[in-house]
């Protein structure tokens, strides 16, 4: 057996890739009388999953303190072998559980929206730095010129629309209180990081509309138009676009003139 053979031998043990190989691994690996040739490999094949159960509590503390530990594990464990790592950076193994755990039958309905926001967490984490504007960036738009502004967002924003409300959750979770009872209802939740700091917090859905039409380029007035069923839909648009602002999520404003759109 050549060197790549039996590179390739112990990774598919290791990573224990479908398919019986204990015949080869008797053959290539010496064993000892207190310990046999497949328990030898066993122990690094341990080790290797339990790093990745480790890899992925990082990024899922809350959901691995929802789930307990033997819990946890037995949900990452078919979770990495349905889907091995595949990229160098460890950091992005944990990117399809959100969508795995949707399909499981689960105890608690709401533990896959739990995972969607703890992954836009993790990603916000390592976002790109962008500086944010002031209020002096629509201050200065004319009537002209704001019918074709845009807004440009920060990077470390994500829009979360999700199928139960998890940041009392997640809150819970947080202070080491028992979880509330599932939430079940439509919930947006935005994203975003200050500095070295990750912050969540619940939108409204005609506010979470309105930064989504920010996030696809739509002008101003597009944007403006998700708060018109409430009483005061220009007060409504003016606080959220301040919000908005005096959070950090705004990076910039690409002013236009009348008519002019992005085809």
């Amino acid at each position: 057996m050549t060197l790549a053979e039996t590179q390739a031998l112990f990774h598919a043990a290791v990573t224990r890739a479908e398919g019986d190989r204990t015949r080869e691994l008797e053959r290539c690996f010496a064993g000892t009388a207190g310990l046999q040739a497949l328990d030898r490999v066993g122990i690094y094949a341990d080790m290797y999953l339990w790093r990745l159960v480790d890899a992925l509590r990082e990024d899922y503390p809350k959901l691995a303190a929802l789930l307990g530990d033997e819990g946890f594990y037995a949900l990452t464990e078919v979770y990495v072998r349905a889907h091995p790592s595949e990229h160098h950076d460890l950091g992005q193994l944990g990117r399809r559980l959100p969508a795995y755990v949707r399909e499981l039958p689960a105890a608690r309905p709401d533990l896959a929206d739990l995972a969607a926001l703890e992954w836009a967490r993790a990603e916000v984490f390592f976002e790109a730095e962008a500086r944010a504007v002031g209020r002096e960036a629509l201050a200065v738009l004319s009537p002209e010129r704001f019918l074709g502004a845009r807004l440009r967002l920060a990077p470390a924003l994500r829009l979360l629309v999700l199928e139960h409300g998890v940041v009392p959750l997640w809150r819970a979770l947080e202070g080491g209180q028992p979880p509330p009872p599932p939430a079940p209802g439509t919930c947006a939740v935005a994203v975003w990081r200050e500095g070295f700091e990750v912050f969540h917090a619940s939108l409204d859905l005609d506010e979470a509309l309105a930064l989504e039409a920010a996030a696809s380029g739509d002008p101003l007035p597009r944007v403006c138009a998700a708060f018109a069923r409430r009483d005061d839909p220009a007060g409504a648009a003016f606080a959220a676009l301040s919000g908005w602002l005096k959070a950090g999520w705004i990076a910039g404003v690409e002013a236009g003139g009348r008519g002019e759109d992005r085809p």
